[in-house]
């Protein structure tokens, strides 16, 4: 129905009228207007999963698939580490690095970006010794030797504040602080949301995260029905292998031996327990000649593609291809590496979205808790590509990284020490060029600095071997 501006003289200033639009066929009852199941099928307030943390807790613990639409992203987002670009000596960027391991940051990262997946939030706070988790964060009062790890909270184990964050960024609107309410150890402490690092499952409207306290959905809330579906036709396909070979007999007159017990019931018990025992693939079968025997057996015809078909759109739902979901192999000529070239870039993005704040902000707390120092105004990084090269495939990357780096070092486009630099930064992606030294890069930049030397001796002697050129 639609309203229509009447024109008529004296006519209402507005008419209703039906309308058409759309597909409808009312003989055939087809069409959301009609009376049809599909048209009385649609979408209702539920009761959320996400609202229901023992009932996470028990599908995590007990269903795999729960368990690895969980794990999967959590790991892949923190497992290739990062590259750090930034005008500081190399045994710094490693010190850097190394710290990063020891303190088990990528770890409890993980943990967070985990929980915060079942449970639709969790925290990972910044701890250092010495400062006040109820105060903000301040870079400048960081001492050496500061800085004690991450602390991961799922939702449940704190309460956010009533008091939200009014400074213009982008967590504004956000609660401005977190009491934790069930660590033992913190047991009503207030944390401010600078010392916070949040994560959540799956982002949700604004009023929808209202009611989450501004909290996101989990993600297993989407996939539940189908992993339902999953694991009860798996269920099923397994008790129906106890059904897969069906015998029965015919037993004449047997409501009358039943019904008198006593020695006819004993005796038809002691026949059936003879035809067991005598029974078997090369066995007979013995009964009475007016006794009837017939077998049944069920077909698995289509079930594995019912499986098949639950299992590809959980794999859907949750954006992991099914050879990084359930380890199944591709079937046909698919080889599965297109698919997960496209996870990967997910992951990618997700990595910039959620990580990289996380890490920028945790690198400079590092850098102070090293050095009593902040970190160069020129310092990035980049997330290294899970995709990793065959042997065949590095060996082809060096050789080409090889002939172009030899190609501009002959030229003059770049110096020997540059040189060495280039191949052992690209040597990271293939484990070529290993041996070479932040000592023979400084040894060559020395010679590029030293006075000219005496007339006909090379310039370069000791420094092709060093290039391989």
């Amino acid at each position: 129905m639609a309203r229509r501006r009447d024109h008529r003289p004296g006519g209402k200033r507005w008419a209703t009228t039906a309308t058409t639009d759309g597909f409808d066929s009312f003989s055939a009852r087809l069409g959301l207007g009609q009376d049809n199941l599909l048209a009385k099928s649609g979408y209702s307030p539920g009761n959320y999963i996400s609202r229901q943390p023992q009932a996470l807790e028990d599908m995590y613990r007990t269903s795999w698939v729960v368990g690895r639409t969980v794990e999967v992203v959590a790991e892949d987002m923190v497992r290739g580490g990062v590259d750090i670009q930034a005008d500081m000596p190399q045994d710094e960027v490693g010190a850097l690095l190394r710290q990063l391991r020891i303190s088990g940051v990528p770890g409890r990262l993980a943990d967070a970006i985990k929980w915060g997946r079942l449970y639709g939030g969790a925290l990972a706070v910044i701890l250092i010794d010495g400062q006040d988790l109820g105060e903000p964060l301040n870079m400048e009062t960081i001492t050496k030797g500061a800085f004690r790890g991450l602390f991961v909270l799922d939702r449940h184990q704190v309460t956010p504040s009533d008091e939200m964050i009014t400074d213009i960024g982008p967590m504004l609107g956000y609660p401005d602080s977190y009491t934790i309410n069930t660590a033992e150890a913190l047991r009503g402490q207030k944390v401010h949301h600078t010392r916070c690092i949040r994560f959540i499952g799956v982002d949700l409207p604004l009023n929808q995260r209202r009611g989450e306290q501004h909290w996101g959905g989990s993600v297993v809330e989407r996939t539940y029905d189908r992993i339902l579906a999953l694991d009860s036709a798996t269920h099923g396909a397994a008790n129906l292998l106890y059904k897969s070979f069906l015998r029965v007999i015919g037993v004449r007159r047997l409501r009358e031996v039943l019904a008198a017990g006593g020695k006819l019931e004993a005796a038809l018990v002691k026949m059936f327990t003879m035809i067991r025992q005598t029974q078997s693939n090369e066995g007979i079968t013995l009964i009475d000649a007016e006794d009837s025997f017939n077998t049944h057996s069920a077909s698995f015809a289509g079930l594995y593609d019912a499986l098949q078909a639950f299992a590809e759109q959980i794999s859907g739902a949750t954006g992991i291809p099914l050879v990084r979901l359930l380890g199944q192999s591709p079937k046909g000529f698919s080889s599965g590496e297109s698919d997960l070239r496209i996870y990967y870039d997910t992951i990618a993005t997700q990595q910039e979205d959620d990580l990289r704040p996380a890490l920028s902000l945790l690198f400079g707390v590092l850098s102070r808790s090293l050095w009593g120092k902040p970190l160069p105004e020129d310092f990035s990084f980049d997330f290294r590509s899970l995709y990793l090269p065959t042997e065949l495939e590095k060996s082809q990357i060096a050789t080409a990284d090889a002939q172009n780096v030899a190609g501009l070092h002959t030229a003059g486009l770049l110096s020997t020490s540059m040189a060495l630099s280039e191949l052992r930064d690209a040597g990271r992606v293939t484990g070529r060029w290993t041996g070479i030294t932040q000592d023979d890069i400084d040894a060559a930049r020395r010679m590029e600095v030293a006075p000219p030397l005496p007339e006909g001796e090379d310039p370069t002697a000791g420094t092709s071997q060093l290039l391989g050129v």
